[in-house]
């Protein structure tokens, strides 16, 4: 019976995805105010798009049946709030046009919040890393900041050792460069007091995720120095650490040498095993997997389309994905190209003026897939999420976008626009 059971929620799992693929256009997840959204709907749908002909509605269920993503717990999240328009935030941030990267941990009964602010989404002397703290997601207490007159991105805390870190790195100030050039650290010292920052000595490289395995700190990064040009040297690996500052690749050879690999985005199961998503920055992305006694070794499977800002986190041994999703399908789009340099570009060409939107998958630890369980509120730039977990089945989910109310923009629109970062509570039904 239990089995049925499963089968049969797959089966709805399923039909709602292939309702929301073939409908028009994007519904729309805007919850009503006061009340969760229900991320898993009835494949009825609405009457609008809802219809499936018989020999649709045939193959999704045989697909289904022997499928092995089982969506066995609903998903809702309650309404989005915007945090940079709250007035809840500290007088001592300084909020600038753009507000994007962010990073979200639990430590110690506290949230702490790190996030950028800068004019645009691109590179700028005058960006600023903050790190706010607080007890309750209401009242915000200023930490810190970080400004050193050049590029910064990509905040990452990482608790380790009973320490709340924070990585990021420091670049260019070209406005259309990106020119990593060395990744810091800094560490809470309580009350409110951090360290100055102090380089990890892995210059040229962007640090995307952190995690702790048996007592072992692992850092994925990629170097990132001409990444945009022929020049590149594709190099995106673990590194490991047990005193956080000190960092050893886990290897000789790279995890991954594909031509314009970046943002590894990985994660740890129950096991030990790894499982990660890597962007092709032009082409589209991979899925990859290692096992737990062999984490240099990642198996690859490749994609055109692509996970831009991925975030993995785990929820009862099953793995989810929230990422930037392109509305206009796969990236890779330039079909039968002799050069390969102009094919790239002609995909990030079109990929810049078209539309994105945030969305959380379910990420297939069996066939190394991914599966759309639903559409964030988001339009213009967005997609750089962070998550912690509240208790057993409930996470703060905070996220950065062009206005979710303001009426729908490209992606490069939204990247010389305003930009805000958003909150919700994430929620999953409890097992029975």
């Amino acid at each position: 019976m239990v089995n049925i059971l499963n089968r049969i929620s797959v089966v709805f799992a399923a039909l709602s995805v292939k309702e929301y693929l073939f409908a028009k256009s994007a519904r729309s997840f805007r919850p009503l105010k006061g009340k969760p959204k229900h991320a898993l709907v009835s494949p009825l749908g609405d009457g609008r798009d809802g219809l499936l002909n018989f020999g649709n509605l045939m193959l999704t269920i045989i697909l289904a049946l022997s499928s092995t993503c089982l969506f066995a717990q609903k998903v809702t999240y309650d309404e989005w709030q915007n945090l940079t328009t709250s007035g809840k935030l500290p007088p001592e941030c300084k909020l600038q046009h753009s507000n994007n990267n962010l990073d979200l941990v639990k430590y110690k009964g506290r949230y702490y919040l790190a996030f950028r602010t800068a004019p645009t989404h691109f590179a700028s002397k005058k960006s600023v890393i903050y790190i706010v703290s607080s007890a309750d997601l209401d009242t915000w207490k200023y930490e810190s900041e970080i400004a050193p007159k050049r590029d910064l991105r990509e905040p990452r805390f990482a608790v380790y050792r009973d320490t709340l870190n924070l990585y990021f790195f420091t670049a260019g100030t070209g406005l259309f460069s990106f020119d990593p050039h060395e990744v810091l650290i800094c560490r809470s010292t309580g009350d409110g007091h951090w360290t100055q920052p102090e380089s990890v000595h892995l210059d040229g490289f962007v640090p995307w995720r952190l995690r702790e395995r048996k007592d072992t700190l692992y850092l994925s990064a990629y170097y990132g120095k001409n990444l945009y040009n022929n020049k590149h040297q594709s190099n995106l690996r673990l590194f490991y650490s047990t005193d956080a500052k000190q960092w050893n690749p886990i290897s000789k050879e790279p995890q991954v040498d594909i031509l314009s690999a970046e943002e590894g985005e990985f994660i740890f199961d129950k096991s030990g095993n790894l499982f990660a998503t890597v962007r092709l920055e032009g082409t589209g992305a991979l899925i990859c997997s290692a096992d737990a006694t062999a984490l240099n070794t990642w198996k690859k499977v490749r994609l055109k389309s692509k996970f831009d800002s991925a975030l993995l986190f785990g929820h009862d041994d099953e793995i989810y994905l929230v990422s930037r999703r392109n509305i206009d399908g796969d990236i890779d789009k330039v079909k039968n190209r002799t050069n390969e340099t102009r094919g790239r570009a002609r995909n990030l060409i079109r990929y810049s003026i078209t539309r994105k939107v945030t969305s959380l998958y379910k990420f297939n630890k069996n066939d190394l897939s991914v599966s759309l369980i639903t559409d964030f509120p988001g339009t213009g730039d967005n997609a750089y999420a962070g998550i912690t977990k509240i208790d057993d089945n409930n996470y703060v989910l905070m996220n950065y976008s062009s206005n979710i109310h303001g009426k729908k923009k490209n992606w490069i629109r939204g990247q010389l626009g305003k930009t805000y970062i958003y909150w919700t509570k994430l929620h999953f039904e409890p097992n029975k």
